[in-house]
């Protein structure tokens, strides 16, 4: 929910209203000087020299605007992706949301806003007990509270103070997550006569699995020898759709034919690959599949809309009639285990718990094409046939769309998107890797090495310098970071390197 706004329309002229009346740009303008005289442009301008992370002004002016606007929800994702204070922030934001909430007398917000957003957060149980304390007599206890535009510009001199000073600014290189995968390391020929329509990194980074028309090619990353390729995934009669690997176990996989089986494979030590089971349902084919949570069941959705449940051993222990799934080849499960989301309508995502039957949704207003779920569980990205891609928080109920990514070509085929760290990646129909912060929806980066659609991106999360795609040129491209060029420019061709793989 966002902070009720007390500004009229009126783009830069509109005007804003407290005890005095002035103009919002005005407004704006000092808020930025504010920030800017506690040290933050020049904190900025020193990390955009560094040689892994670009700290662009716009994030801060976009952050200003929302906390001016009362957008309590929207300031929070501006900065939590960006600063390593997120609760704390979290909090000097949420309790300037509680309390204007409160002076308008929502009460039942006010009370899910201490209960949902403020007391799950680290450090929070003094600040929950004073706000909850509040509630009982609001306006003898409001006395005296700042209100307003007054009360949002302290917030911005609190979060000023949280921001600048020591290492707060200071850019993580742990792991590389700040950077964005830019160059071609590694071209793999398909040796199959398919089309990759999907791959995906294994959760430890080790292996990367990718369809080739029926098959599946399997491949392991080492560090001294680059991706060797392991034997093929064969069985499938109709081509694979669908890959998705136990999490967090390397060496056993699924794959989904479309409207066909789904097979469980596993990888031994040694590199070997055997199919231990394949889950049908009678005169019915299978359109997507997920692991269960502990990893001891699996989901599949049906041909006709209905949802299936089998135990390792294919006995089925679980079915759901009804129109809960569509054909689009997506499927999740919650962070929590407890609940199935899928494609209800073609414009409908459904959070199904199948233990109670108990639903909620995301109505978008266009088709959806595909969907993913970020490895916290948190956030989901949805894309459109429109050629949009909404990142949705999924935490809340109802879920709550942050941002909108947009650049990327979609005209008849389906792409998928990937989280990878900071960052959004998708697909094309251009042929080319579209990025985008996810920070503040900017694109980063256009990578060109493709020679038709790119239908897929996989992030490796172990590695998370690595990015891989898949197109409809029967390759799959691995992408990472030039370790040789200080600053990323990916819309500049001249800084990419194709570096010939071998096929």
């Amino acid at each position: 929910m966002d902070l009720p706004s007390t500004s009229s329309q009126g783009g830069g002229n509109e005007v804003v209203r407290s005890n005095t009346v002035l103009k919002k740009t005005k407004l704006v303008q000092g808020m930025k000087s504010l920030l800017y005289s506690l040290g933050y442009d020049r904190k900025g301008k020193s990390l955009e020299k560094g040689p892994v992370i670009e700290l662009h002004k716009e994030l801060v002016d976009l952050f200003i605007e929302q906390i001016i606007d009362g957008k309590c929800d929207e300031s929070q994702s501006t900065l939590l992706d960006v600063c390593k204070h997120a609760d704390k922030i979290s909090l000097l934001i949420l309790e300037r949301k509680f309390y204007e909430l409160l002076s308008e007398d929502k009460v039942m917000e006010s009370c899910k806003t201490i209960g949902l957003e403020i007391a799950p957060l680290d450090n929070s149980d003094e600040i929950t007990r004073e706000l909850s304390s509040l509630i009982i007599s609001p306006s003898e206890n409001l006395c005296g509270q700042e209100s307003g535009i007054r009360s949002r510009k302290r917030v911005l001199k609190d979060l000023g103070k949280l921001l600048l000073p020591k290492k707060s600014l200071k850019p993580s290189y742990q792991h590389g997550k700040d950077e964005v995968p830019y160059i071609t390391i590694q071209t793999l020929k398909n040796h199959g006569l398919g089309e990759v329509w999907c791959v995906q990194f294994s959760p430890c980074g080790r292996y990367l699995a990718a369809t080739s028309g029926n098959d599946v090619n399997m491949s392991e990353i080492r560090p001294s020898r680059g991706i060797v390729r392991l034997t093929p995934l064969v069985g499938h009669i109709q081509p694979v759709s669908y890959i998705t690997w136990r999490d967090p176990n390397d060496l056993q996989l699924l794959t989904c034919g479309v409207e066909e089986t789904v097979k469980r494979w596993k990888i031994s030590p040694t590199g070997d690959v055997s199919c231990l089971h394949t889950y049908r349902k009678e005169n019915l084919g299978t359109v997507s599949c997920a692991w269960a949570r502990n990893g001891k069941s699996i989901f599949a959705g049906l041909n006709n809309g209905n949802i299936v449940r089998w135990n390792l051993e294919g006995e089925e222990v679980g079915f759901w009639d009804g129109r809960r799934t569509t054909m689009i080849a997506d499927l999740a499960i919650t962070r929590n285990g407890r609940e199935l989301i899928t494609t209800r309508d073609y414009n409908t995502i459904l959070f199904f718990r199948w233990e109670t039957g108990w639903e909620r949704f995301i109505y978008e207003d266009g088709d959806i094409v595909s969907f993913s779920m970020s490895e916290d569980g948190c956030y989901l990205l949805v894309s459109l046939a429109d050629e949009r891609i909404n990142l949705w928080d999924i935490r809340p109920v109802p879920p709550r769309l942050v941002r909108t990514f947009e650049g990327h070509t979609r005209k008849r085929y389906v792409v998928r998107a990937c989280f990878c760290g900071l960052f959004i990646a998708s697909g094309s129909e251009d042929s080319n890797v579209h990025v985008w912060c996810k920070a503040s929806g900017r694109l980063v980066g256009v990578f060109v090495g493709h020679s038709d659609t790119v239908n897929c991106v996989s992030w490796n999360r172990a590695h998370p310098r690595m990015l891989a795609s898949g197109s409809d040129d029967r390759t799959v491209i691995r992408w990472a970071v030039n370790a040789h060029t200080k600053s990323h420019k990916g819309r500049d061709v001249k800084d990419w390197q194709l570096c010939k793989g071998f096929s």
